[in-house]
């Protein structure tokens, strides 16, 4: 039997870049291809439950296992919006290290509380999905990069494309990189004696 509600945890794209995104779609038939609303655009890290019935106790069990913090967040450089196996989504470029980092720290938090990823059997593979059905089109270079700033645990009703987020938690920002040229003005470092 189908499940009815997916539980999954991921980043909603601001509402100022999601119109934003919309817009950069080229235009596909509609009559194939259903674009989603621009306030339903997120990034999925996993999905950790699907059930028949609504989970009575998802939301809870996740706070417990973010109760001590979470990762700080990440870019995410995202390039290019691509037409793939019936969809369309915007995908990413470059190095995305971070985000796996970021995604293995959260997954680590959530297996304290028994929880796993589910169908991420090919690890993380980071984009937005912004329609399905048939569509067809050239690549659309699209640089944006991304640091996310909330970690939402959201409800979709299979196949309504409704989504209901539960909860949030803020992130913390990225650490600061030294620049080489800092360095210099930084003191000696502590010496002790044997």
């Amino acid at each position: 039997m189908a499940p009815m509600f997916r539980y999954f945890l991921g980043f909603q794209v601001p509402a100022d870049r999601a119109g934003w995104l919309a817009r950069q779609l080229p235009p596909v038939s509609i009559d194939l291809f259903a674009g989603l609303k621009p306030q339903n655009y997120h990034l999925t890290l996993c999905t950790i439950a699907e059930t028949q019935a609504q989970h009575p106790f998802l939301r809870q069990q996740v706070a417990k296992a973010f109760a001590s913090g979470l990762p700080a967040a990440s870019p995410i450089p995202f390039g290019r919006i691509v037409s793939r196996d019936m969809g369309a989504e915007l995908t990413t470029t470059g190095n995305v290290g971070d985000i796996r980092h970021l995604y293995q720290g959260i997954i680590a938090l959530l297996e304290s509380q028994g929880l796993e990823p589910m169908h991420r059997k090919s690890g993380l593979r980071p984009h937005i999905t912004l329609g399905y059905g048939a569509c067809d089109f050239e690549a659309v270079p699209t640089a944006w990069r991304w640091t996310p700033s909330e970690l939402a645990l959201i409800e979709s009703h299979v196949g309504h494309r409704r989504h209901r987020v539960l909860q949030s938690w803020t992130l913390a920002p990225p650490a600061q990189g030294m620049f080489d040229f800092m360095e210099d003005e930084l003191p000696p470092p502590l010496r002790y004696a044997a």
